[in-house]
């Protein structure tokens, strides 16, 4: 299929907004408060339950934890869009803390996600976690070499290697290329609180004897919240028209149940969002009622997507 024109995707885009001009509604600061206090509540539990001797507690709790640190992801994504709450100091504030645990730069993520908002559809388009074979267009391929993409992308490794990168670059004050120099001094400055939260965590479980950071930190984010957001991430535009400036040919809507909706923060309505990505989250629902019928990448659930994934 021929890939739409730059002119007619932002025809295509400007009807649906002025279709769904009565969406449109203020940020709801206690909506989101609650959600954070819902997070919160859920990581406190985790944590608890991961310090436990037994062994089935704490991996209940590193699961528990791990699937936070991935939610509290989705959550910083709202806040990146200023779409948390009305202003945007508190956005900052509360985005920074949202990213720590998955070592998720609020700045750098937000420079980079909006740029992907403006770009996607063109080769220029750049996402912040990078997967590798980003988009599943390397095709074909050995089977080493499909069984080692997927490892890098469950496995998050450019995510921390990129961490680590910059987290250097940090220390040494250096810019971030393509930023300008107020965005580069906040990466800095959000890179070394990370580093200093992961530190000062260490130190604390060396002084108590325990090692409290791993299981409360570093073992709920390598072996649960990378795959668990990888795997979220993975249906937005995954073997879509990404060089098409449609959103409704670059990427994929997922409507899935009341649980995965509140897990990704509607995330899964991801056309939806990419075709009026101011629009507070929670009215997404009722967009994708408004254009349901002219989706071209669909599923009912993810389990049928990753169903459907496995079957090509």
């Amino acid at each position: 299929m021929k890939p739409t024109d730059e002119a007619t995707a932002r025809a295509t885009r400007a009807d649906v907004r002025s279709a769904a001009r009565h969406l449109r509604t203020e940020v709801d600061d206690r909506s989101f408060a609650s959600k954070l206090a819902l997070w919160a509540l859920l990581t406190v539990a985790g944590g608890v339950l991961a310090t436990r001797p037994e062994t089935a507690l704490r991996v209940l709790g590193v699961v528990v934890l791990g699937c936070m640190f991935a939610h509290a992801a989705e959550l910083q994504h709202q806040t990146l869009h200023g779409l948390g709450f009305r202003h945007a100091r508190t956005n900052r504030l509360v985005g920074v803390l949202l990213g720590l645990p998955m070592l998720i730069s609020f700045s750098a993520y937000r420079a980079t996600h909006l740029r992907h908002h403006r770009d996607l559809g063109t080769p220029d388009n750049r996402e912040f976690f990078d997967y590798g074979d980003q988009y599943g267009t390397d095709r074909p391929r050995s089977r080493v070499r499909t069984a080692w993409a997927w490892t890098v992308r469950f496995t998050m490794l450019h995510h921390y290697a990129m961490f680590l990168f910059d987290a250097a670059r940090a220390l040494r004050g250096a810019d971030h290329p393509g930023e300008t120099a107020t965005v580069s001094r906040r990466i800095r400055a959000e890179h070394r609180l990370i580093l200093a939260v992961l530190v000062a965590a260490s130190l604390g479980s060396v002084l108590l004897g325990q090692a409290i950071v791993v299981w409360c930190w570093l073992a709920p984010l390598l072996l649960v919240a990378g795959p668990v957001h990888a795997l979220v991430e993975l249906p937005e535009h995954f073997r879509c028209a990404t060089l098409d400036r449609d959103p409704f040919a670059n990427t994929r809507t997922i409507r899935s149940n009341r649980l995965m909706t509140w897990f990704t923060n509607g995330n899964n309505f991801h056309v939806e969002h990419h075709l009026m990505p101011n629009l507070p989250i929670e009215r997404l629902p009722e967009l994708h009622q408004q254009v349901r019928h002219q989706l071209r990448h669909f599923h009912p659930g993810y389990v049928d997507f990753f169903r459907t994934l496995v079957r090509r």
